[in-house]
């Protein structure tokens, strides 16, 4: 196959339906990231075989989590960031949490991690390459 002409064959993506400018990844809300990571930690929780990094310890009939965005933990109880609950209830609770998130209750919190995110991603784009 050291003759084929893959040139041949490609097409420019926006000459194909799909692939145009309407393609482009429009990026998600900080809502939707933390909503589509809960559901990952549920997805983790009920395949406990699954590879992937959890945000609960299960401990006997109890789970400790936290819930996480940008590389830090949302307060979720007053100033508690990790808290437990039954074992027999995590899922429900997650899913509750998870449209707490939705419905704009994290919002403030959110936003503010939001800015520390762009604000190291400023800081980081200031310093020359080495």
């Amino acid at each position: 196959m050291a003759g084929f002409n893959w040139k041949a064959v490609a097409k420019k993506a926006a000459d194909v339906d799909g692939f145009g400018t309407s393609a482009v990844r429009t990026p998600k809300t900080a809502q939707e990231v933390v909503a589509a990571a809960i559901d990952k930690q549920i997805v983790l929780f009920n395949k406990p075989r699954d590879e992937g990094r959890r945000w609960f310890e299960v401990k006997g009939d109890q789970v400790g989590f936290s819930i996480r965005y940008a590389n830090s933990p949302l307060k979720l109880v007053g100033d508690e960031t990790k808290i437990v609950v039954p074992k027999a209830q995590f899922v429900e609770v997650m899913e509750a949490i998870k449209a707490d998130v939705l419905k704009g209750d994290f919002k403030a919190q959110l936003e503010e991690k939001e800015l520390q995110v762009r604000a190291r991603a400023d800081k980081i784009k200031g310093k020359p390459r080495k």
